[in-house]
């Protein structure tokens, strides 16, 4: 598979969007997936990304015709 990684942000992941997840795996974001908490902030699968302080590897899929 080929895809380009680009680190954004966690609060410019929507869902759809592709990302390589903290424990390696390749994980397409579902709206349950994001959540919002008072005391974490914007989560990820469970993950807060350090509070927003760590950056989240979204992949773009690159398919040749």
């Amino acid at each position: 598979m080929n895809y380009e990684v680009e680190e954004v942000h966690i609060s410019t992941i929507q869902a759809g969007d592709t990302i390589l997840h903290t424990d390696g795996l390749i994980r397409t974001v579902g709206n349950v997936n994001i959540r919002h908490s008072s005391f974490k902030g914007i989560t990820l699968f469970g993950d807060s990304y350090h509070l927003g302080n760590a950056l989240v590897k979204r992949l773009r899929i690159i398919t040749v015709k």
